[in-house]
């Protein structure tokens, strides 16, 4: 993975620390980051929840993140 791949992870964390502190403490969506569920079932879960309408805009938006993190 190397270095850059240790930012990003830590970028996601951040991102999803971020994100979590704006959900309700019910949500599937903050139950699934609260498990450290993978990213994956995280974006459904923010689909389902009606938060973001596709999981690709969802990983859309945290790569756009990402890179404005590092």
């Amino acid at each position: 993975m190397g270095h850059n791949g240790l930012m990003e992870d830590n970028g996601l964390e951040e991102f999803l620390a971020e994100f979590r502190a704006m959900l309700p403490a019910k949500s599937g969506t903050a139950q699934a980051i609260d498990r450290n569920a993978p990213f994956e079932q995280i974006a459904f879960r923010a689909i389902d929840d009606g938060y973001i309408d596709f999981a690709d805009q969802f990983s859309t938006f945290v790569e756009t993140c990402l890179r404005r993190s590092l």
